[in-house]
């Protein structure tokens, strides 16, 4: 008997459901001696974000000024403004390596395009490894997958992730993170968790003049990017604006949040505008950078932290580790 019920266990064991997948370990986020990384833990993990990249103004140049009226009436009466926000160095590409990677892998401070693709961590890499999506949409962009240093007003120097090898470049929507900017989906639920939004450079305030590009960077902002906006407010995503560097004049090199010189302090404007986002001005204690802002990137989707922060905002007391969490709404 006891040989036929033990049979009979068996056989309804086996009619039974079958066990579900086991669940996927949690993620642990390390930095780079290995040491675990302990992030805050009531940040909003947004199901997408989209930052744009705008070049080349003070923080003075775009603040109330009646020339970028979406960017003052709109994205800063309704969203977080990072009134201490510090650019790494003059002049522009650096800035977007720093805000990328956390580092400018000594690409120099002309523009110059990298000869060799970085291995090093960066968003975009640590955003798929966590089974997460990264793109970057680039206005002007000849083709998919595109290396070419410049096309038209397109300029790869604004475009750091094409510089990794650890970044997907296929030469298809679905193969690379490398993409045209008429590539944006059209559907938002299709976005990535986090893209970049590249203007060229009649779009992102960087040719012609003042006040006549801001008007022209922020007309386009408005017309290609509002619509996604007022979707993001209900959807749970955020739409990010910052810019390069200041309008610098003749300078290069790293520069210093604590400088005198405004040209050598490098402020500029960021924006935090969408879902959760308490409206207001944020001063951050002594500032942020492009690096603080990459660490609340990492700290939302549990990543571990690429690079580490510029030596001068170090040494001006602006932390390596410091994440933006007083402008999201609990």
């Amino acid at each position: 008997m006891n040989r036929l019920a033990i049979l009979l266990a068996v056989m309804l064991l086996s009619c039974g459901p079958e066990p579900g997948p086991a669940p996927k370990p949690k993620f642990a986020p390390t930095d780079s001696t290995g040491a675990r990384i302990a992030w805050p833990a009531d940040l909003p993990v947004y199901d997408h974000i989209v930052i744009v990249v705008e070049e080349n103004k003070d923080f003075e140049q775009i603040n109330s000024n009646p020339a970028a009226p979406y960017i003052n009436g709109t994205l800063k009466a309704e969203g977080a403004t990072l009134v201490q926000m510090y650019a790494e160095e003059h002049n522009s590409e650096g800035n977007y390596f720093w805000l990328f990677s956390g580092s400018n892998h000594n690409v120099g401070f002309n523009d110059e395009i990298p000869s060799e693709k970085k291995a090093a961590s960066n968003l975009g890499a640590q955003l798929i490894a966590a089974g997460r999506s990264f793109k970057g949409y680039s206005e002007g962009l000849p083709e998919v997958g595109s290396t070419v240093s410049m096309s038209g007003s397109y300029a790869r120097a604004t475009v750091p992730w094409v510089s990794f090898a650890n970044v997907p470049n296929g030469r298809t929507v679905a193969t690379s993170s490398n993409l045209r900017f008429e590539d944006f989906p059209t559907n938002f639920h299709d976005l990535p968790t986090v893209a970049f939004v590249i203007p060229n450079l009649i779009n992102n305030m960087h040719d012609g003049v003042i006040p006549s590009n801001i008007r022209a960077g922020d007309t386009w902002l408005r017309m290609h990017l509002d619509g996604y906006y007022q979707w993001a407010k209900q959807h749970n995503s955020l739409l990010i604006v910052t810019f390069d560097e200041n309008d610098r004049t003749g300078a290069t090199g790293l520069t210093d949040p604590a400088a005198v010189d405004p040209i050598m302090r490098n402020r500029v404007i960021t924006i935090l505008a969408g879902a959760r986002i308490g409206p207001g001005e944020y001063r951050e204690g002594k500032g942020v950078t492009h690096v603080n802002l990459l660490r609340t990137l990492e700290a939302m989707y549990g990543l571990p932290r690429s690079g580490t922060q510029q030596s001068f905002a170090l040494k001006a007391g602006i932390a390596d580790d410091f994440v933006i969490t007083d402008v999201f709404e609990r």
